[in-house]
């Protein structure tokens, strides 16, 4: 009979939380946890202290990266608005209906891998105070700036194609939003087609010469 003590038994190694991260990792891991609580809840009902104890860190912690709510949920929303604008990035190379096809691409991709942070930035935001507003507004205004440039190249944008576009961007945040709800789920290129469908559409009024769809 062997008196070999047995070896202790390995347990098995504690997952990472925020508190052990690199500071540029531990910055992100805050930004999807809040992402995830802003966008399952409405922006007053979100508290901080949930979304620190969620992504294991101290409240003091989340406050070194962000000094309060508003701020850490502007980042959120300018995060997440960075993130579409770089993935719908168009092709200049290619022609006016073929870029927004995809750009579309790449904004329903976008959407399907960080639904949160989609509700977040146009649900939540929505009862958010000015300054987060005003990153919203500044967005948007770049997703239509880039949207005129393709549509009308050699000339300012009228302003009716400026209302259009304007208001086909709202289309497509309810398309988009109402594509992640659906219950059965809605085919995803059928989706596409009438948010292209729809800005024909819309720009269909714009005097002919100053648009090139």
């Amino acid at each position: 009979m062997s008196n070999k003590t047995p070896s202790p038994t390995k347990r098995p190694a504690r997952q990472a939380t925020g508190a052990r991260l690199a500071p540029d990792a531990r910055r992100a891991h805050l930004l999807s946890v809040g992402a995830a609580a802003f966008g399952a809840n409405a922006y007053d009902d979100v508290q901080i202290d949930q979304i620190a104890q969620q992504a294991g860190v101290s409240r003091g912690l989340l406050y070194h990266y962000f000094p309060g709510k508003q701020e850490f949920f502007a980042a959120i929303v300018e995060d997440g608005y960075e993130d579409i604008l770089r993935v719908t990035l168009p092709d200049p190379a290619l022609p006016p209906l073929a870029q927004l096809q995809t750009s579309l691409e790449a904004y329903f991709d976008h959407v399907a891998e960080h639904p949160h942070t989609y509700r977040a930035l146009f649900r939540s935001a929505a009862s958010a105070h000015q300054g987060v507003q005003a990153v919203v507004q500044r967005n948007l205004d770049t997703q239509a700036q880039r949207i005129m440039v393709a549509l009308a190249p050699m000339a300012p944008a009228s302003p009716l194609l400026k209302l259009s576009v304007r208001a086909w961007l709202a289309f497509l945040v309810h398309a988009a939003l109402d594509w992640l709800d659906s219950q059965p789920p809605l085919d995803r290129q059928a989706v596409i087609r009438a948010c292209t469908a729809a800005l024909v559409g819309a720009v269909g009024g714009v005097p002919p010469g100053t648009c090139d769809v």
